[in-house]
């Protein structure tokens, strides 16, 4: 068997990123590989990824960091927004949870958390182990065109999946974007 066949494909997914974050300080959870986050908002970034190959790939601009999200090295209370652009599905669910306290206690009063990400089945044992999205992200300075892709074992999620967790730790949810299998959850804390 090979991986195409393993392969459980979503086709292309729209995504428009606009100038909708606010604050003079954001932090990227994830903001290696195209560093979305980072292209469009530039210095006012600081992205974090704990793989130093995936940052030295993102665009110039951003404050490049090497960290994990689950033990962030800030201080609480240090950013104006926070975001996760297609990141926790590579986070293991164990750990969602200690990624939204961290992001909760770094955080500004009345910041905001901007989580986008993917609807992921939950497997079903079938050969089809390897999801895989396909997006097309229309930036305010181009269009990218990419794809991500993980085993899909123990990995489903949802909107109400990350609802639940962030509601849980004192997050409310105040806006909620959903298409076909991508979807953008605004937290305020």
């Amino acid at each position: 068997m090979n991986q195409e066949e393993r392969m459980y494909v979503v086709g292309s997914q729209k995504i428009t990123i606009q100038e909708e974050i606010i604050g003079k300080r954001i932090l990227d959870i994830g903001g290696g590989g195209e560093g979305i986050i980072g292209l469009c908002y530039g210095d006012r970034v600081i992205a974090i990824d704990p793989r130093k190959d995936e940052l030295e790939e993102a665009p110039d601009g951003p404050l490049k960091i090497v960290m994990d999200a689950r033990e962030l090295s800030f201080l609480k209370n240090s950013f104006d927004a926070v975001t996760s652009f297609f990141t926790l599905m590579y986070i293991n669910k164990d750990d969602h949870e200690k990624v939204f306290r961290e992001i909760y206690r770094v955080l500004k009063d009345n910041g905001e958390f901007v989580l986008w990400d993917a609807i992921i089945p939950e497997y079903d044992g079938s050969i089809k182990d390897i999801f895989v999205i396909q997006l097309e992200i229309d930036t305010p300075i181009k269009i990218i065109k990419t794809g991500y892709g993980i085993s899909r074992k123990d990995k489903d999620q949802d909107v109400e999946y990350f609802i639940s967790i962030g509601e849980n730790l004192g997050f409310e949810a105040i806006k909620v974007e959903s298409q076909d299998k991508v979807f953008k959850i605004i937290f305020r804390k």
